[in-house]
């Protein structure tokens, strides 16, 4: 059975994806090109990273002040923005993509271009990936830790939750092999997770690809360029830690749109389309 395809996706069914090589100095030059996008429109790039804010911080309130979900407060919103991040940034590739096309956006035009990628079945399917990732890790996670505490989920405490069990030995260092293993598993999805929605939204929503096509190119890019993408990650990491570390998380207003931006100058130097 044929898959639906738009009309955009038509047209661009006979262009492929070439990928560049990069160097070490790349970040810099997309954070500040994020930056000038960030100076051409402010009000778009505080009115999202205003409401991304908003989301997150309102939900780690109620996590954290939840009698039953507070001891998972700090993954669970870890993992929101793992995956809300990549799909309201779309809202912010379009405004530099339009800045970079020399058209003026408007949040109209940019709520409504948003709008239809997050609604398009390549975003929905990359969404979905995204939430089984984080899925698979929340289910797992109890898993590993009774494997190695005698292989019984009965070894936790009466009074102890497996979340509280496995959140001791994280901070106690107690169960070495544990913190080893639980450790790798952790960054080989949190990896995964990168390489495949790194480029893949971008590129949906520039070319309205199949998600196919936009994950393996998202991988190949990725694979190509791994020194700067584990730079990149890091960049990444500690920005955001940063965010989530000033009052209200205030600081997210302003790293979010710069990652967003910065996301997108970086597509357009990695990704090249031959027909």
């Amino acid at each position: 059975m044929a898959s639906m395809q738009t009309v955009r996706m038509q047209k661009n069914a006979g262009k492929k994806a070439t990928v560049n090589s990069i160097g070490l100095g790349s970040p810099a030059t997309w954070i500040i090109k994020a930056f000038k996008d960030i100076m051409i429109c402010p009000k778009l790039a505080v009115f999202y990273g205003g409401l991304f804010t908003i989301v997150v911080y309102n939900l780690w309130t109620f996590l954290s002040q939840s009698a039953s979900l507070h001891d998972v407060a700090a993954p669970l919103v870890v993992l929101v923005i793992l995956i809300l991040g990549p799909i309201s940034a779309i809202s912010l590739y379009d405004v530099s993509r339009k800045i970079s096309n020399g058209e003026k956006p408007t949040i109209g035009s940019v709520l409504k271009a948003s709008i239809k990628s997050n609604g398009s079945c390549p975003s929905i399917f990359l969404s979905i990936l995204l939430m089984l990732i984080a899925v698979t890790w929340m289910v797992l996670t109890p898993l590993i830790y009774a494997v190695f505490t005698a292989g019984s989920l009965n070894t936790i405490g009466a009074d102890q939750t497996i979340i509280q069990g496995v959140l001791s030995s994280l901070t106690n260092g107690e169960n070495t092999a544990f913190l080893i293993v639980y450790s790798i598993f952790t960054a080989v999805l949190a990896l995964i997770a990168f390489m495949i929605s790194w480029f893949s939204f971008p590129m949906i929503h520039d070319q309205d690809v199949d998600p196919l096509t936009a994950i393996t190119t998202s991988l190949r890019a990725a694979s190509k360029n791994a020194l700067v993408m584990f730079f990149w990650i890091l960049l990444v990491g500690s920005v955001v830690t940063l965010g989530l570390l000033t009052p209200y998380f205030f600081g997210l207003v302003i790293v979010i749109p710069v990652l967003a931006h910065a996301t997108w100058h970086a597509y357009e130097e990695m990704i090249n389309y031959i027909d």
